[in-house]
């Protein structure tokens, strides 16, 4: 006989072990993706909301409540494979002798951010549930070793989720949910670095809000006057993560031309240090 799951295996199997591991917060099984996906959906829809349906065996409420901030079912029936394929490429990687990255991995997280966008753009969400959310997302606000040890295993690029949500949450225009009108859009990561939060700017005049704007670019050595500041403020920070470095002329060009600069000069110093020694 065909055995049966609440909506699929993955789910199923993922709803179990939250059940099975949440007295121990602490553990490993609980800070595993699996776990951690339910964690997520959790704390997006309300525990009961994914719970409930579980118990009743009744997937099509599931759907429903997963849908309730207005995600569209085609994109939570892909986030339902997308999981599926995360788990069988697991299963597969946990019987084979050479270990690999899972694919599926950010795939999932990005509908889990999707999702999370949805409500934000539905209901006041505040800036410590925005915090929360982001630490459970394999992102650089993520606490817990389990979790970000798996990120690096798990993932190609790291930063990639974090990346996306900041990109999300630049999309649905921060200044009309600010009611404030503003020239460009705002680089909310950028902003994170001079001190500056979503709850910080809604309590900011126009004049305020710019400012800020021109701190981010000098924090970030970028030149504001730029046609191409917002990509070259972007470049910054992405060099910043890799390398912890700030430098940029606003210019991508002369950037390379920089670091080509740099290389050779590390490599004439190196030569004197070896002719030095000989």
């Amino acid at each position: 006989m065909k055995e049966e799951y609440f909506v699929n295996i993955a789910i199923s199997r993922a709803i179990e072990l939250y059940l099975s591991s949440s007295k121990n917060k602490d553990s490993i099984l609980y800070n595993s993706f699996l776990v951690v996906t339910v964690r997520i959906l959790a704390f997006i829809y309300g525990e009961l909301d994914v719970l409930n349906p579980y118990y009743l065996n009744n997937s099509v409420a599931f759907f429903n409540n997963l849908a309730k901030y207005g995600m569209s079912r085609a994109d939570i029936a892909i986030f339902k494979e997308e999981f599926l394929n995360y788990y069988k490429f697991e299963e597969e990687n946990n019987n084979g002798k050479i270990k690999f990255k899972n694919p599926y991995f950010k795939n999932v997280l990005k509908y889990l951010v999707d999702m999370f966008i949805f409500k934000r753009n539905s209901v006041e969400v505040t800036y410590q549930e925005e915090e929360m959310f982001l630490d459970l997302a394999y992102t650089s606000h993520t606490k817990n070793p389990y979790r970000v040890s798996y990120n690096y295993l798990a993932s190609e690029n790291p930063q990639y989720i974090e990346k996306y949500y900041y990109s999300k949450v630049n999309q649905f225009d921060v200044t009309s949910d600010l009611s404030k009108t503003i020239s460009t859009n705002l680089n909310l990561e950028a902003l994170k670095y001079v001190g500056v939060d979503l709850s910080s700017l809604k309590n900011m005049s126009k004049d305020e809000i710019e400012n800020a704007k021109n701190e981010a670019y000098n924090y970030f050595m970028v030149d504001a006057t730029s046609p191409s500041r917002d990509d070259d403020l972007e470049s910054a920070i992405n060099n910043f993560k890799n390398y912890g470095k700030k430098v940029t002329t606003g210019n991508g060009y002369v950037d390379i031309l920089l670091l080509m600069s740099v290389i050779v000069t590390s490599f004439s110093v190196i030569a004197i240090i070896i002719f030095s020694l000989a």
